[in-house]
């Protein structure tokens, strides 16, 4: 059997076919293992009381527990006896020492976010305006929303509730969180009213959480009495048992959704970071 030499002119077309194959798996496998050393994550499923199975955790350490449910769920979704089957997916990052950000993390009204939790989720939702899913979003929303996709827009608003970001994220709570020493902001998805397609049942959340000392996870380097920050980025998605699972429940798309949600809380504490 022969083999077949390449020339150099058949070499060099091989590598322009082959490379735009082969540095999106490089890109991609590089991002995973970064994303993986600086967030872990949890995602989990429940469903409907009395039905075979109650809670599923597909990656959790304690299999009978998920997350605080978030204040905005509506009562229905979030009571023990709903009918929906109800999935999320939370992504949280290793703890930040304090001394290493810009702002601070307490607020001195009630109704608003403090600076570090603004300025935080702003930059996560500026790095996902860039993104090809919220370019598609862009393209279904009318006119009067589109300026909500703006960086000077979503820089500037305080993400109170009632506040629009990146066309189809309605600010519905902000506040403490479901842990001691935490503070969130809740939006709920809200399709334009020009818009008349399905529209999934959902909510994501960007939280920080107050720790003091030195965690078993923290970095290298840092001393026992310094206080650290946890950001964290949750989805919560809702449907009926006889729907498609939603996209956390999925595994392709469920993987995507954790690596992008990853890659935002990297943006966002790069952007509160000294």
């Amino acid at each position: 059997m022969s083999l077949i030499k390449l020339s150099p002119s058949r070499n060099a077309s091989v590598a322009l076919i082959t490379a735009p194959l082969i540095i999106p798996v490089i890109y991609m496998a590089f991002l995973t293992y970064n994303i993986s050393r600086s967030t872990k994550f949890s995602n989990g499923t429940q469903y409907p009381k009395g039905g075979p199975q109650r809670l599923v955790q597909r990656h959790e350490e304690n299999e009978n527990v998920m997350p605080g449910k978030p204040t905005s769920l509506p009562d229905d979704v979030r009571s023990e006896d709903s009918d929906w089957v109800l999935a999320y997916e939370r992504v949280a990052s290793v703890p930040v020492p304090l001394r290493s950000l810009a702002l601070s993390h307490t607020s001195t009204l009630s109704c608003s976010p403090s600076p570090l939790l603004r300025a935080y989720t702003s930059g996560a939702h500026v790095a996902f305006a860039s993104t090809p899913q919220a370019i598609l979003i862009r393209t279904l929303v009318d006119t009067e929303t589109k300026h909500t996709f703006e960086t000077n827009w979503i820089q500037n608003i305080q993400f109170e509730p009632g506040d629009i970001v990146n066309g189809v994220y309605k600010v519905s709570y902000c506040g403490k969180g479901s842990e001691t020493g935490s503070e969130r902001i809740e939006l709920m998805i809200q399709a334009p009213p020009s818009y008349k397609g399905p529209v999934p049942n959902g909510l994501i959340l960007s939280e920080i959480v107050l720790v003091e000392g030195a965690p078993a996870e923290s970095l290298p380097g840092d001393s026992a009495g310094d206080g650290h920050v946890i950001f964290i980025n949750e989805t919560w998605m809702w449907r009926k048992e006889s729907e498609k699972p939603t996209l956390v429940e999925s595994k392709v798309s469920g993987w995507m959704h954790r690596l992008m949600a990853g890659w935002l809380i990297k943006k966002g504490i790069s952007t509160v970071s000294l």
